[in-house]
């Protein structure tokens, strides 16, 4: 069998990771962007790791020191194996539970229900105590989604009377979800009210700028907190696509300029909702994607 390498040069003309301004860099972070295949830390250290980077034509270390103007080549094979994530290896995190519903942490990258036999939904259906009321389903029931790239909270049903009341919440607007994103560019204002219908619907979000740092492509990335009044789909991204100011890593609603590294900058932080028994008010707060680690440490956020 027969493997043909195919092979890309660049030459560095800018950084594409922090610190923007260094001189020099070592290579394990000097090529993260420099190839479209290698837009992550990992992916860079693993292509090096499998000798596919060269410094010069002389294989790369990950401690190989690379300055702005060197020459850089990576090997790539022609087919890329994808691996799927078995639902063993998905990590589980319940955030709320008991015998009428739960909260369950969904990271992005997987969806939160359908047909696809990886959701969010099948993975927990073994995780959660089944619930001992007569009503209860035999497997939990997600009665909101998330974007298959949004990280969050999702409420899970178990009883037909608790998807009832908390279908019927969502539909009236009673629970309260807050975001956080990463967005391109600085805007004007400190916040904004955002109405722009979607597909002939009332949308409605409360957009709050939390801070703003440098960041590559665009120059500078801003922090903002949104508040959705309506649910529509992706209203968020697209409210926030219409201010002129889309989410880092939306490759569908961004311009010409995309940044490709690490994925959609968007993350549900906190959902409220009243217990459909209890009335008791219940909030659910997520600390933030480890992606957003950086920009929160920029801005001095807990």
């Amino acid at each position: 069998m027969v493997y043909i390498l195919h092979m890309n040069e660049v030459i560095i003309s800018k950084w594409n990771h922090f610190p923007l301004d260094s001189k020099s860099k070592r290579l394990q972070e000097g090529a993260i962007g420099q190839f479209t295949n290698l837009t992550s830390r990992k992916s860079v250290k693993k292509a090096i790791k499998n000798g596919l980077v060269f410094v010069y034509g002389a294989k790369g270390e990950t401690g190989t020191w690379v300055s702005l103007g060197d020459i850089l080549v990576v090997k790539e094979m022609p087919k890329k194996i994808l691996k799927i994530q078995s639902e063993s290896s998905y990590e589980i995190n319940i955030l709320y539970e008991d015998n009428w519903c739960a909260c369950v942490l969904k990271r992005a990258g997987i969806v939160t229900k359908g047909s696809n036999k990886h959701t969010l939904e099948s993975l927990v259906s073994n995780k959660l105590i089944k619930s001992t009321l007569d009503d209860s389903f035999q497997t939990p029931l997600a009665v909101h989604r998330l974007d298959k790239a949004t990280h969050g909270p999702v409420l899970f049903a178990k009883t037909t009377g608790a998807a009832s009341c908390l279908g019927d919440a969502f539909e009236k607007r009673k629970i309260s979800k807050e975001y956080m994103a990463l967005i391109e560019g600085t805007p004007i204002m400190d916040s904004t009210t955002i109405r722009v219908e979607i597909n002939g619907k009332e949308a409605h979000s409360e957009v709050e700028i939390i801070g703003s740092t440098s960041w590559p492509v665009f120059g500078s990335a801003t922090l903002v907190k949104v508040h959705p009044k309506t649910g529509r789909t992706h209203q968020i991204r697209r409210h926030l696509a219409c201010m002129g100011h889309p989410i880092l890593g939306d490759q569908l609603y961004s311009g010409d300029k995309k940044y490709t590294g690490h994925g959609l900058f968007l993350a549900c932080t906190k959902l409220s909702f009243t217990h459909p028994t209890t009335k008791e008010n219940i909030e659910i707060a997520v600390d933030l994607p480890r992606k957003f680690k950086h920009i929160a440490h920029k801005l001095c956020l807990p």
